[in-house]
């Protein structure tokens, strides 16, 4: 039977960090509907922007339903953008452990490679200080697992609850 653990849901300001650039997405399709650009040009804009806006929205919803399961022979990661599904033989389940930046300063998030950074929310690939490549999800600082991998890389979640993820897998 598969485990399900959810991620920590958006702070307030990540909240508010969406709901920002979405106004402002909204305020830039407003001002480019009603400029006197030339009709390709608004059209081009007018979709990219509006791509933009149904992915940030959809992203926002969705962030607060991520979620990590564990079944019997794969772990799933259901997240928006980034989903993934590894091979519980390619993950070091008996090394998942609580992840501290005050104690392992050289696990902290140098730069991000590849995904969207937020005040109060980051995901997607990122390198660090170590120079080691990982995998984040990360909503807040304080409820962090780090999940090494046999693929060269470590995944970096915010749960809502780690300590019960931390004392099933032992």
């Amino acid at each position: 039977m598969p485990q399900v653990y959810a991620l920590a849901p958006l702070t307030p300001a990540s909240h508010w960090s969406f709901i920002a650039l979405l106004a402002v997405l909204v305020g830039l399709l407003t001002f480019i509907y009603f400029s006197t650009l030339p009709q390709i040009s608004k059209i081009v804009s007018i979709g990219l922007l509006t791509l933009m806006l149904f992915a940030f929205s959809w992203l926002f919803f969705k962030a607060d339903d991520s979620k990590l399961i564990i079944g019997e022979n794969k772990l799933i990661l259901d997240v928006p953008f980034y989903a993934m599904t590894l091979p519980l033989a390619e993950v070091e389940i008996n090394d998942i452990q609580r992840l501290d930046w005050q104690r392992e300063p050289d696990l902290k998030l140098e730069s991000r490679h590849n995904g969207v950074g937020m005040s109060g929310y980051q995901l997607g690939w990122f390198r660090l200080s170590n120079n080691q490549k990982a995998f984040v999800v990360m909503s807040e600082e304080e409820n962090l697992v780090m999940i090494p991998t046999l693929r060269g890389y470590r995944i970096i979640l915010s749960l809502q609850e780690p300590d019960k993820l931390l004392n099933q897998q032992r």
